[in-house]
């Protein structure tokens, strides 16, 4: 169902979210390319240890963490809108009648501020209940890490217990940010919501997960190998002019590092979208009765 519904309405879907959301996602691949060229003009600094001390160094820090202030912020907002874009894509998708496919931007762009800013607040609920999780757990890791033995059991019981609970988790998660602005709920309603149809349905969804995300992670791979092959390169590369090194790499380092993040954010985050809220509209159909997926069908056999 994920694969004809991208099938189907990809001109549609990935042209309003890069009219809508790409203008950002540019903005962030740049500054993303632009940090990781800082960062490696760092590294060739320090490991030539030709760079003057307190002049060179110095200004390249302070412009990296400046870079690196900025490309926080400008991602957080990226992200919002790309998140936003999806998730009012698939509200409207489910809404329309025959007539009214492929969806248009026009039904789009005006809830996409509010939108944006009801997923902010939610994210920010979220972030503090996973923080006071998260220190309860670290907590108690601790303390049971002080134990000889137990340390090793432990350590192997995270170990399995993180590969059996991330895929899932990560499929709630993503969940929870439509249902947040699909039915205008918060997270913790929306997580809830989740989870009750998770159960049940729980290999299943993991299984979906696991192969989901090794697939993406194949194709996100071909984003991320020219810039993978260029800072290997610099790596097991020992240059005698660190400025000349730098300049000449740079541009490139800039513009692979913008196609690695752009892709990312253009095609991997809306496809891996896609599958879980199929999967969530399967689970809930069984629960609550017929919608999206019937129509997915219904246009498939046309």
């Amino acid at each position: 169902d994920g694969i004809a519904f991208v099938r189907k309405n990809f001109k549609s879907f990935f042209g309003i979210i890069l009219y809508l959301a790409g203008p950002f996602i540019i903005i962030t691949g740049l500054l993303s390319g632009y940090m990781q060229s800082l960062q490696s003009q760092l590294m060739m600094g320090s490991w030539l240890n030709t760079m003057r001390l307190g002049s060179d160094a110095g200004l390249l820090s302070a412009n990296f963490i400046g870079t690196l202030s900025i490309f926080i912020l400008i991602s957080m907002l990226t992200t919002l809108v790309t998140i936003s874009c999806v998730c009012l894509y698939f509200k409207e998708y489910d809404k329309a009648g025959p007539d009214q496919l492929p969806i248009d931007r026009g039904l789009i762009s005006p809830n996409l501020p509010g939108a944006c800013w009801r997923l902010f607040y939610n994210l920010l609920l979220l972030g503090l209940i996973m923080g006071l999780v998260s220190a309860a757990f670290v907590g108690i890791c601790v303390v049971l890490f002080m134990v000889p033995v137990l340390n090793v059991l432990v350590g192997i019981a995270l170990v399995i217990g993180m590969i059996i609970l991330m895929p899932v988790l990560i499929y709630v998660l993503y969940v929870a940010n439509y249902i947040v602005i699909r039915d205008e709920i918060m997270i913790t309603q929306a997580f809830g919501k989740a989870w009750r149809y998770v159960k049940g349905n729980y290999w299943w969804t993991w299984l979906l997960m696991v192969a989901v995300t090794i697939s993406l992670a194949t194709v996100a791979s071909i984003f991320n190998l020219p810039i993978t092959i260029i800072t290997f390169s610099k790596a097991f590369t020992r240059l005698t002019d660190p400025g000349s090194a730098t300049s000449g790499n740079s541009l490139l380092i800039i513009i692979f590092g913008a196609i690695s993040m752009i892709g990312q954010l253009l095609a991997i985050t809306p496809i891996l979208y896609t599958f879980c809220i199929f999967n969530f509209y399967n689970q809930e159909e069984r629960h609550e009765g017929t919608g999206l997926m019937s129509r997915i069908d219904e246009m498939d056999s046309k």
